[in-house]
């Protein structure tokens, strides 16, 4: 913005473009901040209005680490999942993503379960999803936004992901439907 100018021998006084501004704005605060007048008897109360006595709350974060990943997805419901049975579990937490993961039995068909939960979650469906840009489909219903591809689903509930992978030499779509419903009991433990 350029300054005004002001010719030689002229009694005008400008004031800066961003004075009037200020003005302007102070005149119209001013004008909002009145009382409004009502015919309204005293005693006639307010109409049915609500003050909003707090701001609607936000589920507070999970704290990953202190999460055994196993216990959200036990052992009999992965079996489930991928229709065999699987071994022990291992499982690691920090403070980035609890895991589980469920071996599939040597001696059985090729069969493993993973969850992931937290921001390691996450990372994987950024990857897969823009780095690698892999085929997704969005099942309804599944936590607050769920995306799924092959083998494998995530699901945010409030601002946690979590993921579940099936390994398996079983045709993918298969595990489309096991993979949701077991999600969704895995959002409901996390809930």
């Amino acid at each position: 913005m350029t300054e005004p100018v002001i010719r030689p021998g002229s009694h005008a006084r400008l004031r800066p473009i961003g004075t009037l501004l200020a003005l302007a704005a102070s005149a119209l605060m001013l004008v909002g901040c009145s009382a409004p007048t009502s015919n309204a008897p005293h005693d006639a109360g307010n109409g049915g209005a609500v003050k909003p006595t707090a701001s609607p709350s936000k589920p507070a974060a999970i704290d990953v680490s202190k999460i055994d990943a196993c216990e959200i997805l036990p052992q009999s419901d992965a079996e489930t999942l991928i229709g065999s049975a699987l071994t022990d579990p291992l499982t690691a937490s920090n403070s980035d993503v609890a895991s589980c993961t469920y071996p599939g039995d040597p001696n059985g068909p090729t069969a493993q379960v993973e969850i992931y939960i937290g921001a390691g979650a996450k990372q994987q469906l950024a990857i897969d999803r823009d780095k690698l840009q892999h085929a997704f489909t969005q099942p309804s219903g599944v936590g607050d936004e769920a995306w799924a591809e092959d083998d494998m689903i995530w699901a945010r509930t409030g601002t946690t992901w979590v993921s579940i992978r099936v390994v398996s030499l079983n045709d993918a779509s298969t595990f489309a439907q096991p993979l949701q419903d077991a999600m969704k009991a895995v959002i409901g433990r996390l809930s």
